[in-house]
């Protein structure tokens, strides 16, 4: 067998798309058509049965007058290679129908519909194959459509915007959303990106303003919490409930602790020498008599309650409670 009898050239040229609307309700412009996509590799199938293998490729491809034209190369090896070159040479197989269809972009715009198309115009395009069919447009044709990253697609998918090559699907804004973005019904797509662009922007200066508050409010308590644990330890050695060198120790030990560390102080009696408390013990168990009003007139300057205070501590709150009414 020879080269030629391998394949034979059908003497038919064969329309393969035009601009006109198809039976699905879109159509394939021309004018986008990327033919050399097609020709790197122009096979086609028998009824778009990919899986039935190859059976021709496409010669003589070319463009004249908004119509896709080439001419059926048909495969011999191929089991129904024989059968389909007879069909078409007898005028069986008289129609072409592109597959597997790569969308590359599109419109909705209705000022490039026709009457009668209810589906996108898809604007550039090109196909991976086409077969020899019984009726163009028939019910495996046309149904194999693709985005550039070989993502199947179907008609409902092009309720979607083309978006610098990319597809977006399209929503409907709620009533609600048009108040929020302070938008009216007939906005573009123009206005809606300018109005998100910037309700965006104001997010983020929201944002920001928010972590500068919450960053300040940090300090504040920071603050907070310093001053009233020095607050603590400078009044403990003042009562001489601590020293020097201790009041260092728990200033670092208690540094965001002051609620444990004035549990700790108040337990805490002060300190006395030998002598001083021996000198005290006398006056102490009388003063321990007097009452919030004998403190405060025997000593204006407060010192004696803060010493019961400090060494003390309930017989303190006895006296309180009996001046005030309620717990210190």
């Amino acid at each position: 067998m020879t080269l030629t009898d391998k394949y034979k050239k059908i003497d038919k040229e064969y329309i393969l798309s035009d601009s006109s609307v198809n039976e699905y309700g879109f159509r394939l412009l021309t004018s986008g058509y990327q033919l050399d996509a097609f020709q790197k590799n122009p096979i086609g199938y028998y009824m778009h049965r990919r899986e039935d293998g190859v059976v021709l490729k496409w010669d003589n491809l070319r463009i004249e007058n908004d119509v896709l034209y080439g001419t059926p190369v048909i495969n011999l090896s191929h089991d129904r290679g024989p059968q389909t070159c007879d069909e078409a040479e007898n005028g069986f197989l008289n129609a072409a129908s592109v597959g597997h269809i790569v969308v590359l972009e599109y419109s909705t715009d209705p000022e490039q519909m026709l009457p009668g198309q209810t589906g996108p115009t898809i604007t550039k395009w090109y196909n991976k194959e086409c077969s020899l069919v019984d009726i163009p447009g028939n019910s495996n044709a046309l149904t194999q459509l693709y985005d550039a990253q070989e993502n199947e697609l179907n008609l409902p998918d092009f309720q979607m915007q083309h978006v610098k090559g990319k597809m977006q699907k399209e929503f409907v804004l709620t009533e609600e959303c048009l108040q929020a973005l302070n938008l009216t019904e007939d906005a573009d797509n123009a206005t809606i990106a300018a109005s998100v662009k910037k309700l965006s922007s104001e997010n983020k200066t929201l944002l920001n303003d928010i972590y500068q508050l919450q960053q300040q409010l940090a300090d504040l308590n920071s603050n907070h919490v310093k001053f009233e644990v020095k607050a603590l330890l400078d009044e403990a050695l003042e009562n001489k409930k601590i020293t020097v060198a201790l009041k260092n120790k728990l200033a670092t030990d208690y540094a965001t602790n002051p609620v444990s560390l004035k549990s700790l102080l108040d337990a805490m009696p002060a300190y006395r020498s030998i002598s001083e408390h021996l000198k005290a013990t006398t006056r102490d168990k009388a003063e321990l008599q007097w009452s919030w009003d004998d403190y405060e007139r025997n000593d204006p300057g407060g010192k004696k309650l803060k010493e019961l205070k400090a060494n003390h501590t309930e017989r303190y709150k006895e006296i309180f409670k009996e001046k005030f009414g309620n717990q210190p």
